[in-house]
């Protein structure tokens, strides 16, 4: 195989045909370490759907306990049970965190494969449509990292440009690795 052809990648295509409407993520760097923290906005957001859920479970035991309304009880304390579980799905991804080590030499998202960082080329911007069916379409945005093996590998997703522009300077920076700007204009 002719080692100039050996890993071409589609710097167009998005990674994630989905993305978050709100600013999700920024990137700290602590020293040797820079990792990606959920915002006070994002983590509310998952904790609104937990609090609800707990709400009707305690609205429900009452129902049971005190009235006696059974039915009553089983169907709030249900959908109580289901609002919860949703807001606990929703907040798991945040709680883990990518990071990047220059310690141990390693990123990790705890998704895919760990990623040596003497294997990171350069980080790549790129922006994308999300379409709905009964709302408005709306950009977003997403930073992914690019390997001397042709991985690319998503590092943040979510809509707010300027903060992710941020952070991908910054982690370019930290890296010492390129950033390549594959934004286009998009119409809404």
């Amino acid at each position: 195989m002719d080692e100039s052809n050996a890993y071409i990648v589609d710097l167009n295509r998005s990674l994630l045909g989905y993305g978050p409407k709100f600013l999700s993520h920024k990137l700290i760097i602590k020293d040797d370490l820079a990792y990606l923290q959920p915002t006070i906005a994002a983590m509310l957001f998952c904790v609104i759907y937990i609090v609800v859920g707990i709400f009707l479970i305690g609205i429900a035991m009452y129902q049971s306990l005190h009235l006696s309304k059974y039915d009553l009880a089983i169907f709030v304390g249900g959908f109580g049970v289901a609002i919860c579980t949703f807001g606990f799905a929703l907040i798991k991804p945040f709680l883990t965190r990518a990071s990047f080590n220059r310690v141990t030499g390693v990123f990790n998202n705890h998704k895919d494969r760990d990623v040596k960082l003497h294997h990171i080329v350069s980080l790549q911007i790129n922006n994308k449509i999300i379409k709905q069916k009964h709302a408005l379409n709306y950009p977003c945005y997403e930073l992914n990292l690019l390997t001397e093996h042709g991985r690319r590998i998503n590092i943040l997703n979510h809509n707010d440009q300027q903060q992710l522009v941020y952070d991908a300077e910054l982690l370019s920076h930290f890296l010492k690795v390129e950033v390549i700007d594959c934004r286009r204009e998009i119409i809404l």
